[in-house]
């Protein structure tokens, strides 16, 4: 038996710029929105092949379809939401007329969705009805009023909360409000002009703060309007804030 030389079984291996098996590359690695794509892809092709599968592929488009359209749909629906429940509290607030009436709006202003008061901000071509509450239910009118907080032209701070998108979306641009900028409630009872204020506490107004952050609707030592929002616009992550204070009191009894 003749025993190889492991030097000659060495070179008995072709020399790799002979004609050698490549080495093995290591697996290239697909962005995953290509990969997600290319399934997708493979499996539309190979359903379409079969009955099934090109009934299943036909749901999945319809679907797909329905869903895109619903989601395009849905800022439309609670613009229009808004504006139909609006156009119905514009009627009840106005119909609040006389010493009966008078007493009837102090009655009802305390249950949540009622209409409380009108919000007037000329600068934003703003002219809104608020409800009382700021639940989800009561925010679909577009603004509530946080029910712990004074009432408009009362001593303290009157707080209201506003979509910034969808439902009519009255406080969109809120953050375009500077010092001196008129902002009007007006009731039943009486028409409550507030401006509003400079920097203070060493923050600019208007801020942005925590979204929980209710230190923006405490009591203050005189008769204040704030109003908040959240920021940035189609999202929840903050709250854009804006001061004012009482400048004038005109009373309709």
């Amino acid at each position: 038996m003749t025993t190889l030389d492991p030097t000659q079984h060495r070179e008995a291996w072709p020399d790799s710029s002979a004609g050698s098996l490549p080495t093995r590359l290591p697996p290239k690695h697909e962005p995953l929105v290509k990969r997600v794509f290319a399934t997708i892809a493979f499996l539309a092709d190979a359903s379409r092949r079969r009955r099934t599968g090109r009934r299943a592929l036909w749901l999945m488009v319809v679907s797909l379809a329905t869903a895109g359209i619903m989601l395009l749909a849905y800022p439309f629906y609670t613009h229009f939401y808004a504006k139909q429940t609006q156009t119905t509290l514009v009627k009840k607030i106005e119909s609040f007329k006389g010493a009966q009436g008078i007493e009837a709006y102090k009655v009802q202003r305390i249950k949540a969705g009622a209409a409380l008061t009108r919000l007037i901000v000329p600068k934003l071509h703003l002219d809104v009805i608020v409800v009382q509450g700021t639940t989800g239910n009561a925010l679909r009118a577009g603004a509530g009023h946080y029910e712990d907080t004074a009432l408009p032209g009362d001593f303290g701070n009157v707080a209201i909360a506003g979509h910034r998108t969808g439902f009519g979306e009255p406080f969109r641009h809120l953050e375009a409000l500077h010092e001196g900028d008129v902002i009007v409630l007006e009731t039943p009872i009486g028409r409550y002009t507030y401006n509003v204020i400079g920097d203070f506490d060493a923050h600019p107004n208007p801020w942005i703060t925590s979204a929980k952050d209710l230190s923006v609707i405490q009591p203050t030592s005189d008769p204040s309007l704030t109003l908040t929002t959240c920021d940035p616009p189609h999202t929840s992550l903050n709250r854009l804030i804006v001061r004012a204070k009482l400048t004038k009191t005109e009373l309709k009894v």
